[in-house]
């Protein structure tokens, strides 16, 4: 299923992908959970295709909010958190994800203090479940706080269904160009 969505994703057109994460950037912005948010909680897209969330960066900052992003531990299948003061000195780890400087020091501890995280994913389904790339990062992180989890991914790669294993997390939102599905009561 990773490598059908994968294809997918890699066979959208990166002009036609660019406008589509845009309308789904500001319909983030118009969530309430989004208003609510002191700290935002975002991947920084690097894959191929993957939705953009830099406009929902720029926008966070902008408006006095606190965003971090999740960076790797080596050695470990765990995150810390970032938390981005400018992008610019960022570069990509070995697998092509935004790392932070080596001197950085602006860190999120306190995992409560996040009101909102943005989940990256090859593909969602309605019911919440995410289909990830494999390495069970972000399900342990989700364990660890209790802010929305809101699934970005093109309405193409919004499944019937997506198999779930007992460790996984599921998100409580999944926006799409065209749709905000609430996966929670």
């Amino acid at each position: 299923m990773r490598r059908a969505c994968r294809a997918v994703r890699a066979g959208l057109n990166a002009a036609a992908a660019a406008d589509l994460a845009a309308a789904i950037q500001a319909r983030v912005l118009a969530l309430p959970e989004y208003a609510q948010a002191g700290l935002v909680h975002t991947y920084l897209a690097t894959l191929e295709n993957e939705v953009a969330t830099a406009g929902v960066v720029e926008e966070a900052r902008r408006s006095g909010r606190q965003v971090a992003a999740p960076v790797v531990i080596p050695g470990t299948r765990r995150l810390r958190h970032a938390l981005i003061d400018r992008l610019d000195n960022w570069q990509p780890d070995r697998w092509g994800l935004l790392t932070p400087p080596p001197d950085h020091d602006a860190w999120v501890e306190d995992l409560t203090a996040i009101g909102l995280v943005l989940v990256p994913g090859l593909a969602f389904d309605a019911q919440g479940r995410r289909l990830g790339y494999g390495g069970g990062y972000y399900d342990r992180f989700l364990r660890q706080t209790a802010a929305p989890r809101v699934g970005l991914t093109f309405d193409c790669l919004l499944l019937d269904e997506v198999p779930e294993e007992p460790h996984d997390v599921r998100v409580d939102v999944v926006l799409t160009e065209l749709r905000l599905q609430r996966t929670t009561p």
